[in-house]
């Protein structure tokens, strides 16, 4: 099979050697016995996050207001086929993976998880992987969520015992082993329509998923201009 990642990258100001990376994949599994797969939550709506957050950074550039550092927003292929892209990437940088201060992946941010029975389920993310690699992870994206967004961060799938293995099953995790700082953000919907033709985009709930992408955005915002590259003091796991 042949495929590609597609990149674009708003130039930053005085930190032109640096990088923030954002990602999400763009495919999913096709058509199968004549029925198409539409993957609306997994990962469409990581996709239209992406799109919107470059956008957002390429307008902020264009009024004179852009990110100190480079932002590269790229969407990978073959992930639902093993992380394919991700792991192309990781082996073949464009950039230097020692001057990418952390990569914010999306993998499903449009739904709820079903199996959420306690809680808020409708102003919820599950934040995966900001205890790891750098502490100043969890500290930023916490700020910027009590600052901006104000949703529920749930940590479930940081328990090194998650059944799922959540961590290790989306394209960040070629950056982390790499040792690049990453956070995850996904919804949870692994049972409903998880992988079915049913993944439709009229089931998504289009306020949440823009409160989760706001959520990166100023995450991304934050990391993309302060002043030092995150700290790598946590041992990869």
């Amino acid at each position: 099979l042949s495929s590609s990642n597609v990149l674009g990258y708003v130039e930053g100001s005085d930190k032109k050697d640096e990088w923030l990376i954002v990602t999400s994949h763009y495919d999913h599994e096709g058509i199968k016995n004549g029925q198409i797969y539409y993957g609306a939550d997994d990962d469409g709506s990581g996709t239209v996050g992406v799109l919107e957050m470059a956008e957002a950074f390429a307008k902020a550039k264009a009024e004179g207001k852009g990110p100190r550092r480079n932002v590269l927003f790229m969407t990978v292929s073959g992930e639902e086929k093993g992380l394919w892209g991700s792991e192309y990437y990781s082996e073949h940088p464009t950039v230097p993976m020692d001057k990418v201060t952390a990569d914010l992946n999306i993998d499903m941010i449009g739904r709820t998880d079903t199996e959420r029975t306690s809680g808020d389920t409708l102003n919820y993310v599950y934040v995966v992987g900001d205890d790891k690699l750098s502490s100043e992870l969890k500290p930023i994206s916490e700020a910027a969520n009590n600052k901006h967004t104000k949703l529920v961060l749930d940590y479930k799938f940081n328990d090194p015992k998650d059944p799922n293995r959540i961590y290790y099953r989306s394209d960040h995790y070629n950056f982390a082993r790499k040792g690049v700082p990453i956070i995850f953000y996904y919804d949870g919907m692994l049972k409903a329509d998880y992988h079915q033709p049913t993944d439709t985009p009229d089931k998504i709930n289009y306020p949440l998923l823009a409160k989760r992408a706001q959520l990166v955005f100023h995450t991304a915002w934050e990391m993309a201009n302060r002043d030092a590259q995150l700290k790598r003091d946590i041992p990869l796991q």
